[in-house]
């Protein structure tokens, strides 16, 4: 099934196709892995067509069992929630019906968490794309970043102390980098009730890269280097091989999950592709049919890659006085 956007779009529209692959990766310090990631390969044909493409990121925190258990629930629920209860989308105001659809998944995603983790939580970034438009929604530090004329762009809102002590001129943006409590958060899912949902809708053009991220990832490898690297790599899969890579070779200290979806008029490539629960080195590419890790998914769910494909799914922070 190519992922592309309606046929129904317009004669002055070009067809739109995601190009996309998510991975995640323990990182060299912790011994489990406490992000989740969730993408659309799986969802029908029909409900892609209407609601469009959606893609999740969570990651947990609270310890072990409760960490990986709030990122688990939260991408489950945002895409039962989004897919199961979204209205029809009205083609004179798509835009509303994705953005109240989807927070009302987060609010459900935001309950679950609650009732099942006593005292853990998770950061969540939800993404959706439909034809040319993009609605993002994030509370906590997870990002989405855009790519465009070579220009990237921060979408989400780090809902951070030193985020806020930014905002507030108390601290500079340098400074927020070494910051001894940067990860401290005043948000995040199941911590209350009063949620603070940042909401981004973009149009979207050809070329067009968006990545969701970890901070696991975009902590230790820095906006300048994803950007070089979403310009440079020959597709999602490769380029998120390499920012896993990079994060590690900078000493690890944390989970790194990313997905990153390209906007193309190209169709994908008809070849299947592989699934890896555990990113490898660039080097090691995606075809070692002896990794354990390594899953082969249906020839007709296409993203683009090289000869063997490249998405990859694997299900699996700190708030005010309590550090991630």
């Amino acid at each position: 099934m190519p992922n592309k956007t309606s046929e129904n779009s317009g004669p002055t529209k070009p067809v739109l196709y995601y190009h996309y692959a998510g991975l995640t990766d323990t990182g060299i310090v912790r011994d489990h892995n406490e992000d989740a990631f969730k993408l659309p390969s799986d969802t029908d044909a029909a409900l892609l067509a209407n609601n469009g493409y959606l893609y999740v990121l969570a990651d947990g925190m609270g310890g072990h069992q409760k960490g990986e258990v709030a990122s688990a629930i939260t991408i489950e629920t945002v895409n039962l929630e989004y897919y199961g209860a979204i209205v029809p989308v009205k083609e004179n105001d798509p835009e509303e019906a994705i953005a109240e659809a989807l927070t009302r998944a987060i609010e459900t995603a935001n309950l679950e968490v609650m009732d099942a983790t006593q005292g853990g939580g998770t950061t969540v970034v939800a993404t959706v794309l439909r034809d040319n438009l993009l609605v993002s929604m994030n509370i906590g530090d997870s990002r989405a970043y855009l790519l465009r004329d070579n220009e990237l762009r921060l979408i989400s809102k780090d809902h951070s102390l030193v985020s806020r002590l930014v905002e507030m001129g108390k601290i500079s943006e340098e400074e927020a980098i070494t910051h001894p409590r940067r990860n401290v958060l005043y948000q995040a899912l199941g911590q209350g009730t009063d949620i603070e949902i940042h909401t981004v809708r973009q149009e979207l053009q050809i070329d067009d890269i968006i990545i969701i991220c970890s901070d696991g990832l975009w902590g230790e490898v820095g906006d300048p280097h994803i950007k070089d690297v979403l310009s440079n790599a020959d597709n999602p899969r490769v380029a998120i091989e390499q920012l896993i890579y990079m994060a590690n070779e900078s000493g690890g200290p944390d989970n790194i999950t990313a997905i990153i979806i390209q906007v193309s008029d190209k169709e994908p490539p008809q070849e299947g592709y592989v699934s890896v629960s555990q990113a490898p080195p660039p080097a090691t590419a995606a075809d070692d049919d002896t990794q354990p890790s390594i899953k082969i998914i249906p020839k007709h769910l296409k993203p683009d890659t090289l000869p063997e494909g490249e998405e990859s799914t694997n299900p699996g922070q700190e708030l005010a006085n309590s550090d991630k």
